[in-house]
């Protein structure tokens, strides 16, 4: 059998316990506690108010919710406290010592060492400025000048071609046609025209609000130019074309790559030269058409320089008045205007050959006349040139053969 467990004996409802018994007895005798025994009894009586008032609020806290949080018991258990925030670290500049090893840090140099920052106010708002997400467009066009090859000029050529500038493949190479159609475009546009593409030519180019070469005005086929009657170095003729494109190739050769001219000057010129092979009459070259203000100043340059290379004791100026005899000085050229051209044979003086007659006789036929004559010197101002000819119109050309007048003579006798 097990053992019967024993009960602590409790004192009935009229029985006082003995802790009361012994302290009723010290009263009555009038004992005090002793002070060990006082000191323990005040511990013991404190420790159990601490406890009970411990008890009583953990008992409160598990029975009752929080009155504002809403969170379950469950909920609040799962939830794991924010780490507090680490320290901002101490800017420091960068040692000097470092200075010779600053290019991993993005320094140069002792002299690059950054200043240390100084701390922002804490009660100063920080504004970020975002990073653009785009590299923003280049603000001009790189500058394309005749001998490049790239697919930029190719680019220009495409737009010159639309407008009408340009008649020659669209190829990529900047040659001769690319810079005359690039003078066109500046001449009929207001622009500069020294046929080098720059950032403001080339703005216009792609801008949508070009000329195009049809707006260019129409051709002055009477203009007079001659030493009195001058060109401005912009001045550029409308209508350019390269005649290699219209010449028949087997009965005239083009001596310079990308000559032009001209368009309608250009046509007369190769009707007047299949007429002149039907009569038997081949082996024709065009040694010069079109110049501009500035190729024409270079063949100035050019004499001068050789007259003075043969003639040690000449001056400069002695030089240019000889080179003014045979070389029209820039702004007085004919050939400023593109009408005008020098017809020769190849490897032969062009003076009494039967190319310069059937010329001489049949020209006029065609809308030209030979615009430098000897007879006509004190005129025109030049000397006699039997290969230059002079496109004025079918019209004029035979009322001034006809009258034997020179162009200077027709125009004073218009009233122009």
């Amino acid at each position: 059998m097990s053992e019967k467990r024993r009960r602590p004996v409790r004192p009935s409802a009229g029985q006082a316990s003995p802790q009361k018994t012994a302290r009723a007895r010290d009263a009555a005798s009038g004992k005090q506690p002793s002070g060990n025994k006082a000191a323990f009894v005040r511990f013991c009586v404190s420790g159990g108010l601490i406890a009970g008032v411990v008890l009583a609020s953990f008992s409160l806290s598990s029975v009752l919710p929080a009155p504002d949080d809403p969170l379950s018991a469950s909920a609040e258990a799962s939830i794991t406290p924010e780490p507090s925030p680490s320290a901002e670290p101490t800017i420091s500049p960068t040692p000097a010592a470092f200075a010779p090893f600053g290019a991993q840090y993005g320094y140069g140099g002792e002299e690059l060492i950054p200043q240390t920052p100084t701390p922002v106010p804490t009660d100063t708002p920080l504004v970020f400025t975002p990073t653009p997400t785009d590299t923003p467009a280049p603000s001009g066009y790189a500058t394309l000048r005749k001998g490049a090859s790239s697919e930029d000029v190719r680019k220009m050529q495409q737009a010159l071609f639309d407008l009408g500038y340009l008649t020659d493949t669209v190829d990529g190479n900047y040659g001769a046609n690319t810079a005359n159609a690039v003078t066109a475009f500046q001449a009929i546009n207001g622009l500069e025209a020294d046929g080098v593409a720059g950032n403001k030519t080339l703005t216009l180019l792609y801008s949508g609000d070009a000329k195009p070469a049809s707006a260019a005005p129409a051709t002055d086929f009477l203009i007079l130019v001659n030493r009195t009657h001058t060109l401005d170095e912009n001045y550029v003729p409308s209508d350019l074309v390269s005649i290699a494109n219209l010449l028949p190739s087997d009965i005239v050769k083009v001596k310079y790559k990308g000559t032009q001219a001209n368009r309608t000057a250009t046509e007369a010129l190769a009707v007047m030269l299949r007429a002149a092979a039907a009569d038997g009459i081949t082996n024709w070259q065009v040694s010069s058409a079109y110049r501009t203000w500035k190729e024409q100043q270079k063949l100035v340059d050019n004499s001068v320089s050789a007259y003075l290379k043969n003639h040690s004791d000449w001056t400069k100026k002695q030089a240019l008045s000889a080179t003014y005899n045979t070389v029209a000085p820039a702004g007085t050229s004919e050939h400023q205007t593109g009408l005008s051209f020098d017809v020769t044979v190849p490897g032969v003086s062009f003076t009494g050959t039967k190319q310069q007659k059937w010329l001489h006789a049949h020209c006029a036929e065609y809308g030209f006349v030979v615009r430098f004559t000897e007879k006509k010197q004190k005129l025109t101002g030049f000397i006699a040139e039997s290969w230059h000819i002079r496109y004025v119109g079918l019209e004029a050309a035979q009322i001034m053969t006809a009258n034997d007048w020179c162009l200077e003579e027709y125009i004073d006798v218009l009233g122009k």
